[in-house]
């Protein structure tokens, strides 16, 4: 996974999480979290998430197929199809404008 997402997003922090639970299933699934810390805000909010899956039986698999989906959002990503190698840094970006768009409106509802 780490070897994925160190292409993705360079101008962003990253760690890579097993998710708990994850080994009951036979599947592997892991959270990537990506954050965008500035001289500003070094503890950067918000955080993306990136929801990993390498199928049981990777270990045998010459590629292994891994999929992905981004935070919030239905569409699933095989890294292995041209779609899912193209991931792009602005997808990201349109998740923290969304965040921060949401956390200023209700700011704005709790001062009234």
């Amino acid at each position: 996974i780490e070897e994925i997402i160190n292409k993705w997003a360079t101008s962003y922090a990253r760690a890579v999480e097993l998710q708990p639970g994850a080994e009951a299933s036979g599947a592997l699934h892991f959270v990537a979290l990506f954050s965008k810390p500035s001289k500003e805000e070094p503890i950067a909010w918000p955080v993306v998430r990136v929801n990993f899956t390498v199928p049981e039986g990777f270990a045998s698999a010459l590629v292994p197929r891994v999929t992905y989906s981004l935070e919030g959002e239905r569409m699933v990503y095989d890294v292995t199809t041209d779609l899912g190698r193209r991931f792009k840094e602005s997808w990201l970006d349109r998740i923290v404008m969304d965040k921060r768009a949401i956390r200023a409106d209700m700011a704005l509802r709790t001062k009234r």
